[in-house]
C-alpha cells in the first residue's frame, strides 16, 4: 500500500477538470450542430412543401386564364373571318357602299364582349365604315396597316398595346387584311379596350397581394389586375424582373419562377402560360407571405423546441461539471470523501431524471427500431400520439401501426434503403391509433448503430388538414362550393376519354341567369351572392348520380351530363329550369325570381376537346340569349338527333 501527496491528487483532479471542461464544451457544440442540422432539414422541406402549393395554385390560375383568353380571342376571331367574307362577298357584287357595311359592322360589334370599335379602311387607309362611325380618319401611319398588307395567314395579326386616337384609350388590336382577287384591298381592324382584360382578371378568387397580367410576346404589358390597391403597371410598360426575363427566354411555352415583381416591388411566386394561337402571355402570381405563414408559425415551434432540447443539455453539461468541481474539493479533505461521493452519485441521478424528462415530453413522440423494424425504447408522447397506455407498443412492428398495410412495405423498404447509406428518412405517413383512427405524423428517422434506429413521430393532422382544405379551395368556387373551372375541365376530359372508349356522347350545357343583373343592382352584392348560392343549391337537387354543375364566374354555370339516352337530357334541364324560376326569398324579405337561358352540346365521339366541347354550349346559349331568353337552345349537330329520338319515343 502506498500514499500519494495530497498536492498531486489536487493537481490531477485539476487536469481531469480541464479536460472534462474540454470534452462537455466540444460534445454541446457537437449537440447544437446536430439539433440545427435536424432543424434546417425539417424546415427545408416543410417550406418546399408550402412553396409546391403556392405554385400548384399559381399554375392552376395561369391555365384558367391562358383558357378564357384564348377562348375569348377565337370568338373575335371566328367573327372578324366570317365579317371579311360578307365584305370581299358585298365588294364583288357592287354591295359595297358605306350604309351596308356599317350596317354590317354594328351586327357584328353586338355579338363580342370587350371590343370598343370595329372599322373597315380601304387600300389608302382611310376608313370607309365601322361602328362607332367616326368620319375622316386615317390608319396608313399605323404599324399593324402596313403589317396587314404582307399578312397571309387566315388568324387576325395582333398589334399593341396603343392609344386610341378617337377614345384616348389603351387597346389591343385584332387586324384581318381584306383581298379581292388576291389583291389588297384594304383591312378590317377591331380594337379591345385593355381595361376588359382586367375586367376578366376580376373574376378569379384573388387574394390581397395576388396578381394575374397580360402581356406581349415581347413582353409590354397589356393589362394587370392585383387587388388590395398598390401600383397596376402602365399599358405598354416592359418592365420586367430579371427572373421573368430568364424563365421566358428558356421557356416561352410555359413556366414559373419566383421574384420581387419590378412594378409594385411585392414578392410572389408567379406562374405563366401562352395564350394558345396568340403572341401573347399570362401570369398569375401567388402572394409569397400568404403562403408561408404556417410555415413561419411551424418554424417557431420546431426552432424553440430544439432551443430547449439544448439547454437541456447544457445544462446537464453543467451539472456534470460541477460534479467534477466537488470531487476537487472532496479530494482536498480525506475526511469530506464519502459525503463529496453520495453528493456527486445524487446529481448524477438528477441529471438523469432531467434527460429523461426531456425525452419523455408530451408534445413530440421519440422511439427506437431495432434492426427488425420493432420497438423498443419509445416515449409516453408517442403512447399518447397512438392512444396506447403504458408498455403496450414494446415489441410491436412499426408496419402494424400503419393504417394501410401496403404503404408500410413501401416506406420500411426505403427508410431501410435511406439510413443504411447513413441518409435521414423522412415521411408523413397516416399511423393507426388503438382506437382503429387514423393520425398523420411526420416520421423523421436516423441510424445510431448497426443494430438500431432513432426516430421522432409529431402530430401532422392540422398541417395534413390545412392542404386538404388548400387543395379543395383550389378546385371549388369559394361562393357556391360547387366545382369551379379547374376541376370542371378536369372531370370533363375524363369523361370525354371513357365516352370514346365505350362509344356513348358526353352532355355539356352551358347556363346564364336572366335578370340576375337587376337583382344584384337593386338588392346589392349580399344579396346577389345569397340568389347564386340558393341557385346552385336548387340545381343539384335535380342532378343525376354522375351529372356535374359546376360555376364558371358571375351568374354563369356548366351541367356536365353523363352518358344516357339522349332525350332524357332535355328532361333533366326542364327540371333544373323549373327550381331555378321558382321564387326566392332574400334575408330582407323580399321575393325576387330570375330565369335561364341554357346552351346544349354534345361530344361527336372523335376528336372533341374540352374546351371545343364548352365553347360549343356557350355559343348556344348566347344564341337563346339572342332569342329572347329563358330558353334552351341546342347546338346545331344534337338538335336534329334529340328530334328524332323524341319522335321514336312518341312513336
Amino acid at each position: 500500500m502506498f500514499s500519494v501527496p495530497a498536492t498531486n491528487l489536487v493537481e490531477g483532479v485539476g487536469a481531469r477538470r480541464r479536460r472534462l471542461k474540454r470534452g462537455l464544451i466540444v460534445a454541446n457544440v457537437v449537440v447544437a450542430l446536430l439539433l440545427g442540422a435536424l432543424v434546417v432539414t425539417v424546415l427545408t422541406a416543410a417550406r418546399r412543401g408550402y412553396e409546391h402549393r403556392a405554385l400548384t395554385a399559381a399554375e392552376a390560375r395561369a391555365a384558367v386564364a391562358q383558357l378564357n383568353l384564348a377562348s375569348e380571342l377565337a370568338v373575335v376571331d371566328a367573327v372578324m373571318q366570317a365579317t371579311v367574307q360578307d365584305v370581299v362577298h358585298m365588294a364583288t357584287h357592287d354591295e359595297h357602299d358605306v350604309p351596308t357595311v356599317d350596317a354590317l359592322l354594328r351586327s357584328r360589334v353586338a355579338l363580342l364582349t370587350g371590343i370598343e370599335s370595329l372599322r373597315l379602311a380601304d387600300e389608302q387607309g382611310r376608313v370607309r365604315g365601322g361602328f362607332p362611325a367616326q368620319p375622316d380618319i386615317s390608319v396608313v401611319d399605323r404599324d399593324y396597316f402596313a403589317l396587314a398588307q404582307q399578312h397571309l395567314a387566315d388568324k387576325a395579326l395582333i398589334a399593341g398595346p396603343f392609344k386610341s386616337r378617337t377614345t384616348g384609350n389603351w387597346v389591343l388590336a385584332l387586324v384581318h387584311p381584306l383581298r379581292i382577287h388576291g389583291r389588297f384591298a384594304g383591312a378590317l381592324y377591331g380594337t379591345i379596350n385593355v381595361d376588359h382584360f382586367a375586367d376578366v382578371f376580376d373574376r378569379y378568387d384573388l387574394q390581397a397581394g395576388d396578381a394575374v397580367a397580360l402581356r406581349t410576346a415581347d413582353l409590354r404589358l397589356i393589362a394587370r389586375r392585383a387587388p388590395g390597391g398598390g401600383l397596376q403597371g402602365a399599358p405598354g410598360s416592359a418592365s420586367v424582373s430579371p427572373e421573368l426575363m430568364a424563365a421566358v427566354s428558356s421557356h416561352p411555352v410555359s413556366g414559373s419562377f419566383a421574384s420581387v415583381v419590378a412594378i409594385d416591388g411585392a414578392t410572389r411566386i408567379t406562374a405563366y402560360r401562352a395564350v394558345e394561337g396568340w403572341p401573347l402571355l399570362v401570369f398569375a402570381g401567388v402572394n409569397h407571405a400568404n403562403f408561408l405563414a404556417p410555415w413561419n408559425e411551424q418554424a417557431w415551434h420546431v426552432t424553440s423546441l430544439a432551443g430547449l432540447a439544448w439547454v437541456l443539455i447544457a445544462i446537464a453539461s453543467g451539472g456534470v461539471y460541477k460534479f467534477g468541481a466537488r470531487e476537487a474539493q472532496a479530494m482536498q479533505t480525506i475526511a469530506a470523501n464519502a459525503e463529496a461521493q453520495r453528493q456527486a452519485q445524487a446529481k448524477i441521478s438528477q441529471l438523469l431524471q432531467e434527460q429523461s424528462a426531456m425525452l419523455n415530453n408530451d408534445v413530440v413522440g421519440m422511439m427506437k427500431l431495432d434492426a427488425q423494424q420493432h420497438i423498443g425504447w419509445r416515449n409516453r408522447a408517442l403512447e399518447l400520439l397512438l392512444g396506447y397506455p403504458a408498455g403496450e407498443l414494446a415489441g410491436q412492428p412499426l408496419s402494424a401501426l400503419f393504417l394501410d398495410r401496403s404503404q408500410a412495405t413501401e416506406v420500411m423498404t426505403l427508410a431501410n434503403a435511406l439510413l443504411a447509406s447513413g441518409e435521414n428518412c423522412r415521411v408523413q405517413v397516416q399511423l393507426r391509433r388503438k382506437a382503429s383512427d387514423g393520425v398523420w405524423a411526420d416520421l423523421n428517422g436516423v441510424r445510431v448503430s448497426e443494430h438500431e434506429s432513432f426516430w421522432i413521430a409529431v402530430d401532422a393532422t392540422a398541417a395534413h388538414a390545412a392542404h386538404d382544405r388548400l387543395r379543395h379551395a383550389a378546385s371549388h368556387d369559394a361562393l357556391t362550393l360547387l366545382p369551379n373551372r379547374v376541376l370542371l375541365l378536369e372531370r370533363l376530359s375524363d369523361r370525354l376519354a371513357n365516352a370514346r372508349r365505350a362509344g356513348d356522347q358526353v352532355g355539356v350545357c352551358y347556363l346564364d341567369l336572366d335578370g340576375f343583373k337587376a337583382v344584384n343592382d337593386q338588392y346589392g352584392h349580399d344579396a346577389g351572392d345569397a340568389l347564386l348560392v340558393e341557385v346552385a343549391r336548387r340545381m343539384v337537387t335535380q342532378l343525376r348520380t354522375d351529372d356535374t354543375v359546376a360555376r364558371m364566374g358571375g351568374d354563369e354555370f356548366v351541367v356536365l351530363l353523363a352518358p344516357s339516352p339522349w332525350f332524357n337530357w332535355p328532361r333533366v334541364l326542364a327540371r333544373m329550369t323549373a327550381v331555378i324560376n321558382a321564387p326566392v326569398t332574400l334575408a330582407n324579405g323580399h321575393v325576387v325570381t330570375v330565369g335561364v337561358s341554357m346552351g346544349l352540346a354534345a361530344s361527336d365521339g372523335s376528336n372533341d376537346t374540352p374546351a371545343a366541347l364548352l365553347t360549343r354550349a356557350d355559343q348556344a346559349m348566347l344564341e337563346a340569349k339572342r332569342q329572347g331568353k329563358g330558353r334552351l337552345q341546342i347546338d346545331g349537330g344534337l338538335s336534329s338527333v334529340l328530334a328524332q329520338a323524341g319522335r321514336n319515343e312518341s312513336s
